[in-house]
């Protein structure tokens, strides 16, 4: 669930709460070992525990905190796959339910790290920066941090003879747009989601650019705060398609939302409206 806009707010949380905090002491479930491979839960808190947060940056749904201790930097690379999130507590209070890992900062808090289906990843790397880091290499411009240039995303997708909802979602293409982003913005844009990519002009291009960055927007004013509720976990719907099957166009009233199953994935869509 967790796409650019929720991990954008994650960034903004951290930053508020870390930044320049000395991380006293790091705890890890050893029953969550999957979360911190190719390390371990044990490597993990030993190699964190002292370092100060100098920074917390996002590109696309990725986050990388750049630590700094004693021998040097260090970063924490932290994916937050289809249920992460943190959370901040006071010391004392009780723990979230299915925290992984616990960092407690100098000031008195804890930051957790809720994850209830262990698709989330934790991981150390030796690079603080995210040039450094080989699995980032391959990402595209941040929509949020470069905007989103409809020439060169036209481009990217002349050469894709798959549905455009399913081409967007290519992080190397447009990083952080993942299921629901893809499917809010097909929609703003007025553009069919089963339509070839190759087949969008100009014109259609530079409006999905706009419907990109108008959803994410939109998404992070609705949702943004210490803490967020996902759509799955029974928290509100602040989209305006995405799991929203049966109900009434939010353009037109006129039609139905409808569901169709894309690349595994719920696509949501007006028939009307994305003709």
């Amino acid at each position: 669930m967790p796409e650019l806009a929720e991990v954008e707010i994650a960034a903004r949380n951290l930053r508020a709460w870390a930044l320049g905090r000395r991380i006293e002491r790091a705890e890890a479930e050893p029953s969550a070992a999957y979360v911190f491979r190719p390390g371990t839960p044990k490597r993990f808190t030993a190699q964190i525990t002292g370092h100060r947060v100098e920074s917390v940056r996002r590109i696309g749904k990725q986050l990388l905190w750049t630590l700094r201790g004693d021998d040097g930097p260090l970063g924490l690379l932290a994916h937050l796959g289809m249920t992460g999130k943190w959370l901040r507590r006071e010391k004392g209070q009780p723990a979230p339910e299915y925290g992984k890992a616990r960092l407690h900062l100098d000031d008195g808090h804890v930051l957790h790290f809720r994850d209830p289906r262990l698709f989330g990843r934790l991981r150390l790397v030796p690079g603080a920066r995210f040039e450094e880091v080989d699995e980032l290499k391959e990402l595209g411009p941040d929509p949020l941090e470069a905007g989103i240039d409809p020439a060169r995303l036209g481009a990217a997708l002349a050469r894709r003879r798959a549905p455009v909802k399913v081409a967007i979602m290519d992080q190397g293409i447009l990083p952080g747009v993942g299921n629901i982003l893809a499917s809010e913005s097909c929609f703003r844009a007025g553009i069919d989601p089963r339509r070839p990519a190759a087949t969008l002009g100009g014109v259609e291009v530079a409006r999905l650019a706009q419907s990109v960055l108008e959803a994410v927007h939109d998404a992070i004013t609705r949702q943004e705060g210490p803490e967020i509720a996902y759509v799955e976990e029974g928290g509100e719907n602040p989209f305006l398609v995405y799991a929203r099957e049966g109900e009434r166009c939010p353009r037109c009233k006129r039609a139905d939302l409808r569901r169709l199953v894309q690349a595994q994935r719920s696509t949501f869509y007006c028939p009307r409206c994305q003709k």
